[in-house]
């Protein structure tokens, strides 16, 4: 019981760090899941000189903490106590059950998604109180330790952008109690459901919604995809953008620049690092995304651009997702945008 309380209040204190230390404008630290609540735990207790064989159902609480260190992969550190407060049906024995747990974790979707599922494979220890062979004399319990492992999986339901709704994890759990004692390994389960909590990493801006009036054959989108990028480097900013159309006419190029059309910009040669936007067309694809004058563009669907006439044929005949390779300043990210057939 007093490993319970300790895990209890690690959990909400680490809960409320998580809420109230503005983990939601987060933006140099990887991301990090947070778990907490209620488990389950099916334990069969071993037949050893010690135990007598026993189907022991524990009820208790688990937390976890998942870092993300690439891509969709995590390193996971899993806290669970349990207890049962009528042990193998013996009135007044309490049998108890304290583990903590590491290993890797696997996640199936990303930041803007609304579900997410994982798996994991964890390793570590287990500290039991178990019912004796004579519960009624002087030691009712054993005390005992053992290796842990235990794999399994489970889903989040994102209800908010950082708060969701976690069933699972869902574990198989193997344990070796009593082994001195002639004890036989024990296959046993444990289940969970609680609160979840996320900060940290890349979020996604909100999906933009078009007017009620703008049918869905004549929009066209541009948003970030998810990505890893360096410290202190995030994505431009997400807008809504109109079909491409054709700079108007009466717009003067600059000297020594070159109309890009299919974005609505005027760019020029940069020491054949890319193409540098001269100027910017109003209404145009690249007002709507924000892009700005001085902005160097360097690729296109990955490749390469070192001029603006490389640009425009990359561009050329292009509709749907086109990812554009942009450099501000020190900023470098990726914009994907969705041209219209016209372009």
């Amino acid at each position: 019981m007093r490993n319970m309380k300790k895990l209890a209040r690690f959990a909400l204190a680490a809960f409320f760090f998580a809420t109230f230390s503005g983990f939601s404008t987060a933006q140099n630290i990887p991301p990090i899941d947070l778990f907490g609540g209620y488990s389950y735990f099916h334990f069969s207790q071993p037949s050893s000189g010690l135990t007598p064989y026993e189907q022991l159902n524990f009820n208790g609480g688990e937390f976890s903490v998942a870092v993300a260190i690439f891509h969709h992969f995590s390193v996971e550190g899993d806290f669970a106590g349990h207890s049962a407060g009528t042990c193998g049906n013996v009135v007044n024995v309490t049998c108890s059950d304290f583990s903590y747990m590491v290993g890797p974790r696997y996640t199936h979707g990303d930041r803007s998604s609304k579900i997410t599922f994982f798996g994991h494979a964890l390793i570590g220890r287990d500290q039991a109180t178990l019912l004796s062979l004579q519960p009624t004399g002087p030691s009712p319990t054993v005390d005992d330790s053992s290796i842990e492992v235990a794999v399994g999986g489970g889903a989040d339901f994102w209800i908010y952008r950082h708060v969701g709704f976690q069933l699972g994890p869902i574990d198989y759990v193997f344990t070796n109690h009593l082994n001195n004692a002639q004890g036989d390994g024990q296959s046993s389960f444990r289940a969970a459901a609680g609160i979840a909590v996320r900060f940290g990493g890349n979020f996604p801006p909100p999906e933009p919604k078009a007017p009620a009036s703008e049918s869905e054959g004549h929009r066209s989108w541009i948003r970030p995809w998810h990505k890893t990028y360096p410290e202190g480097q995030q994505p431009a900013e997400s807008h809504p953008v109109a079909k491409s159309a054709p700079a108007p006419a009466q717009s003067t190029a600059p000297s020594r620049g070159m109309p890009i059309h299919s974005l609505g910009v005027t760019a020029a040669p940069q020491e054949f690092d890319g193409a540098k936007i001269l100027q910017i067309d109003p209404g145009s694809i690249a007002e709507m995304a924000s892009l700005h004058v001085g902005d160097l563009i360097t690729s296109v669907d990955g490749k390469t651009v070192k001029t603006p006439m490389e640009l425009a044929a990359e561009l050329t005949g292009k509709s749907g997702k086109v990812h554009i390779g942009l450099r501000r300043g020190t900023l470098v990210t990726e914009t994907v945008v969705i041209l219209g057939a016209s372009n």
